[in-house]
């Protein structure tokens, strides 16, 4: 894992005193390596006459699938098929009168705890023709991570007030509240410990490696203090 602690202190505009309270903002962030990883198989087929022949493409390329993933040994249960959605719709094609045809969509997602084995499959799939994938990245310990980065934020809340009541020569007697960030706050933040995972979308001549697999987690909190 590549970690970097980012542990700041807000702006001057994060600590607000009001008669016997001092409000202060704490804030910790991490940037942490991926280690798990969804693979997600976009399907989608039409048909200008026949609905049937929509699920007859979508049912052949399900079957390869599976069979591409059942040879490279994907355990089942890390595989899931999504229900398929077929529709009517209308083609507006330049060069061509507006005509109506049947579309399917479907997608079967693959779930992996090892990156190095998702990037060999996801090359296998996509050198077979199923190019249009998605892959989502994802932490195996995220709570963990989001529980230390809450508890660092309230310790950068409570040096802060510290040095804040110093300055006017007062001194911290307790906290009155502790929480996330309103949402109706003057000042705008995020929501307290929220992932932004990063989704990725490539083709098969993009080489995996040049995939963003950083997932950056941040803890934002506001605590009231009262002074004596």
């Amino acid at each position: 894992f590549l970690l970097l602690l980012a542990i700041g202190y807000c702006t001057s505009l994060s600590a607000q005193a009001t008669n016997n309270h001092l409000t202060v903002l704490g804030e910790a962030s991490e940037e942490v390596m991926a280690d798990q990883a969804t693979l997600n198989i976009n399907l989608s087929f039409s048909d200008e006459k026949d609905i049937t022949m929509v699920y007859e493409q979508h049912k052949a390329a399900r079957e390869r699938i599976l069979a591409m993933l059942t040879e490279l040994k994907v355990p089942t249960k890390d595989i899931q098929t999504q229900q398929l959605l077929v529709r009517k719709e209308r083609d507006f094609s330049m060069g061509n009168p507006p005509s109506d045809k049947f579309k399917g969509f479907q997608r079967v997602l693959i779930k992996f705890g090892d990156l190095k084995r998702y990037a060999d499959i996801q090359q296998h799939i996509a050198s077979n023709g199923f190019t249009d994938v998605a892959t989502t990245f994802s932490l195996s310990n995220q709570r963990d991570i989001e529980l230390r980065l809450f508890e660092q934020a309230v310790a950068n809340a409570q040096t802060k007030a510290e040095r804040l009541a110093k300055a006017v020569s007062r001194s911290i007697k307790g906290i009155v509240r502790l929480g996330d960030m309103d949402e109706n706050e003057a000042i705008s933040t995020t929501r307290a410990t929220a992932m932004l995972p990063y989704l990725n979308n490539y083709s098969a001549d993009r080489p995996v490696n040049t995939v963003q697999q950083i997932i950056r987690l941040n803890a934002l909190i506001k605590v009231v203090y009262e002074l004596n």
